[in-house]
Formats: structure tokens, sequence, C-alpha cells
């Protein structure tokens, strides 16, 4: 902090001879006069160093002496100035930045989300731009309460909302319900569970209704195997009444899916030249600057964009990437035996995949793979284990026989 006060002010570094320089240095110090660094060249000779403003205040104490006094060299902010005084716009871009901050000061560059999860951050930044909050907008324009109770009114899961103003920077501080899903159910209106598909059962738990089948029965597409009405009974084990409910129960049924696939082992692939090319653009809105030319068909192109930011959410319509392009040629090929075979396996595995993904499990797979001299065919049956029970409406006659 010393050092930083001594370049606003300015100091100046001094040789000083003659013969009375003992004299000298005690008529300053008996005036107050600051001398430091001082070295000694003799007896008659030295170099020191002191503030512009003691500089000044020399003159009586050098005609006393008789010293002589060379400045060897000054440093500090007025020389600075002086040295810049023809530097105008220098000057000029120093007091337009200092304005410009002040100004952009003043101003939200960042809107900041947090803890919210099912309303998505730029669905609320669409909101709020709605509302004529947007990057760039004056901050005395922006009533925080205002702001949190029209969130809340336009998002009913959302419980409670903080907005406060940081800087330059609008926080949004959101805290949403739990939602969940059986909390207020309505009622149910009743029903049966019918299979829709052919098999065999191989598990049934029922929670609301009378089951019709058993494990290891078979059933047909469209039979009833969970119905929706319940006996009523008095105390002779008569029938009293009927109860129709919503029929609940998890039923699972093993059946057979057939699979048939085809392909030829001709085909045609790409294959590298070996001439790959970089070139970086930059896109702004819908204008493009690329340093490479245009390429014609026949090409590989991978674009990595990276788009400019300036605060997390506040990105401006400039991107610039690079763009690598490798030439590729066409050639006629042939699958070998093995090579057809493994992509026949790997097509398999990828339905096997999306029916696990469905919610079925398989429990054995009849699929054999054989190749000719022109193609390659996979074909068989996979047995899967699938949930079963339809809804279907309750019919007021409907008997249990």
């Amino acid at each position: 902090m010393e050092r930083f006060l001594k370049f606003l002010s300015g100091y100046v570094q001094l040789f000083i001879c003659g013969d009375q320089c003992e004299r000298f240095l005690n008529l300053c110090r008996t005036r107050g006069i600051s001398i430091r660094k001082i070295c000694r060249r003799g007896e008659e000779e030295m170099v020191c160093v002191m503030s512009v403003r003691d500089f000044f205040r020399l003159r009586p104490i050098r005609s006393k002496t008789g010293v002589h006094i060379h400045v060897l060299e000054k440093r500090g902010m007025p020389f600075f100035f002086l040295r810049s005084k023809k530097r105008k716009a220098f000057f000029a871009g120093i007091v337009l930045c200092f304005c410009l901050m002040v100004i952009l000061s003043g101003r939200i560059w960042n809107i900041h989300i947090e803890g919210n999860l099912k309303n998505t951050t730029p669905e609320i930044l669409g909101f709020l731009e709605e509302q004529g909050i947007v990057h760039g907008i004056a901050r005395g324009k922006i009533n925080c309460s205002n702001l949190a109770a029209a969130i809340r009114r336009q998002y009913p899961e959302i419980t409670w909302v903080s907005a406060r103003i940081e800087g330059t920077r609008l926080i949004l501080t959101i805290q949403e319900e739990e939602i969940q899903k059986e909390s207020e159910k309505e009622e149910e209106a009743p029903c049966s569970l019918s299979a829709d598909v052919d098999g065999i059962i191989v598990k049934i738990v029922t929670r609301r209704g009378i089951p019709l089948v058993k494990q290891g029965d078979t059933c047909k597409k469209g039979d009833v195997l969970v119905l929706g009405r319940l006996e009523i009974l008095n105390d002779s084990q008569e029938v009293v009444r009927y109860e129709y409910v919503h029929g609940d129960a998890d039923i699972y049924v093993e059946h057979q899916l057939a699979y048939y696939k085809e392909f030829p082992l001709n085909y045609s692939k790409e294959i590298p030249t070996g001439d790959i090319r970089a070139d970086y653009q930059l896109r702004i809105g819908n204008w493009i600057f690329s340093t490479g030319k245009k390429k014609k068909d026949g090409w590989n192109r991978s674009l990595k964009e990276t788009p400019l930011r300036i605060t997390e959410n506040f990105t401006l319509p400039v991107f610039w990437g690079k763009m690598v392009s490798e030439e590729m040629q066409k050639v006629e090929a042939v699958y070998s035996r093995e090579e057809a075979k493994a992509i026949a396996a790997e097509e398999l595995q990828e339905y096997e995949k999306n029916l696990i993904e469905k919610g079925l499990q398989i429990s054995a797979n009849n699929v054999k793979i054989e190749t000719d001299y022109k193609s390659c065919v996979a074909r068989g049956r996979l047995t899967v284990i699938e949930k079963t029970g339809k809804e279907t409406p309750v019919e007021m006659g409907e008997d249990l026989q």
C-alpha cells in the first residue's frame, strides 16, 4: 500500500554533489524533508530518492549549502500524465470505459435459477421474458416480490420462490412440491382384467377382484382372468348381492414371439482415402464465415461448435467451431460367414434389448442363424414372459361359470 501511495504522488532519484553534503542532509532532516535510499559515493557525492513534493522544497537548502542537484530518474503518476499529455484518445478511452462499467453494473447480466426439477430452466426463462425480465434489464425495473408472486401463480406446483439481486445477478431459488401419484385418486370405474395375448399363466397375484385362472393355466386373447365382481354372502353362504370393483392384479403370461431377419452378403461401404482437412468457422446468426472451401459429396464432415457465453444462461448468437472433413470412397464388399453371423447376432441382441426395455422377460431363445452364398437369415422363436391384464367393462349379468 505504501509503495502504491508513493507511485501516486511521484518520486525522483537525485545525484547530489558538493563539499557540504553532510550539512545538506542535516538541514533536510530539520525541515522534515524525507530522503530515502541514500547511497554515498564519497565524501562529496551521494545518490538518494525523495518525493516530488519534498523536491520542490529544496531550493533554500541548496542555496545555503551550495550543493549541485541533478535529477537522474522520474517515476510516478504525475510524470506518467506529463509524458502522456498528447495522448488524448487514451485518457478519453479510460473515461469512457469507466462510464461504461458504471452503466453496465446497473443491469442484470446473469439470471441464475436453482432448485427447479419439474420445470426446466429454459421454460422459466421463457416465462421471465414474457414478463419483460431479460438479460440486460435495469436492476431498478425488477421488483423481486412481484416477480416471485408471478412465478407462483404461473406454476402451481412451485410452493416457494425466493428472488434476490446480488450485483449484476438475479438469483431465483425455487422449491417444488413432491408429486405423489396416489395422493388423490379419483373414483375408479368397475372393470375386469382380460388377457391380451395367448399363453400360459406363470404368475398371478390378485389384489382386487376374483381370479378365474391359476398358475399353469392356458389362456387365449380376450379371456377374463380377474373378474371385477365380488359376491356378498349371508350366513347360509347364499349370494345376497354383487359388489363391482376395479380389478387389480399382477398377471404374467408366457408366450412365443416369431423372429425373422434377412440381409444380403453383398454391400457397399465407404473407406477413407487418407485426405483429411480441418477448417474453422465463425457463425453469427445466419452468417457463416469459414476458412475452407466448400467440399463436394463424398466427404464425411464432423462439426463441433461452441457458443459464446457471457454468463451461464446468457448466450450470444455467436458460435465458433472446427469442422474436420475426411474424403471417403465407395467400394463393393462381401461379408464373410463369420461377419454375417456376428451382425445377425448383434441385431438379435438389440431386438432382445428392446423387448426387455418394454418390460418383457426372455426365458428361451430358439433363433438359428444360417448363411448361404448370397444372404444371411436369422429365424426362430423367442419365449417371453409378459405382464398382461387389459381392463374390460364388467357386465352386470356376468356369471362366474
